[in-house]
């Protein structure tokens, strides 16, 4: 019997990563199915992009490349392709925030501050709990869709918990949000938090215990 550290299940890396991969694969699919004239879209579309992909040549995005990116961020949120390139949608310039902690029953609480509900579907991010001191982040890993807001707050506590348990007081959290809007995703938008100390009930002293007769 195999082992989760043994090295074949090391090579297919998470669930989230394997699903990604997954989605990828089935974009990639879907392009040997275009028409000419959906073809002669994506290339149009695709030169109305000034990114260069990260590359050694640096070389500019391709047609395939496009249809690739957009689909595959489709179908990582389980929604149908688009054989037909979208237009760039011009996301909202509202922000998102602050992120705020509360205090909760089992520990802090991780609340968004929702202004104004985006278009199309936000997806959330997350890094380790890390020394408050620290402010900069580059490895997320995906929490899951913003839940709907509830008198303009978004509860995430839930979606940082399954990943990374509760977050000890004094502690930074960060997460990062991204917009997804017909297979088009805006930029990550960083937000952060300390734990305050003696928020939960897990810094709270014990009660004592009393003796018969006291």
């Amino acid at each position: 019997m195999q082992t989760n550290s043994s090295p074949q299940n090391r090579k297919r890396g998470t669930a989230a990563q394997q699903h990604a991969c997954g989605s990828f694969g089935t974009a990639s699919g879907l392009w040997g199915k275009l028409t000419d004239k959906q073809w002669w879209a994506w290339h149009v579309a695709a030169k109305k992009e000034k990114r260069r992909r990260h590359w050694p040549a640096k070389r500019r995005l391709t047609p395939q490349n496009l249809f690739t990116e957009i689909n595959s961020q489709q179908a990582f949120l389980g929604l149908p392709p688009f054989m037909d390139p979208p237009e760039r949608p011009a996301f909202t310039a509202d922000p998102l925030g602050p992120l705020i902690a509360g205090d909760g029953p089992h520990g802090a609480t991780l609340k968004l501050l929702v202004p104004k509900v985006p278009a199309g579907h936000v997806l959330v991010f997350g890094a380790r709990p890390c020394s408050p001191g620290r402010r900069y982040c580059d490895k997320w890993k995906y929490l899951g869709l913003l839940p709907a807001p509830s008198g303009g707050v978004s509860d995430i506590t839930l979606l940082y918990y399954a990943k990374y348990g509760v977050p000890r007081p004094g502690s930074r959290v960060i997460i990062a949000t991204q917009q997804q809007l017909n297979g088009w995703r805006d930029m990550l938008m960083r937000l952060d938090v300390v734990i305050p100390v003696g928020q939960g009930p897990a810094t709270r002293p014990k009660r004592r215990k009393t003796t018969a007769g006291a």
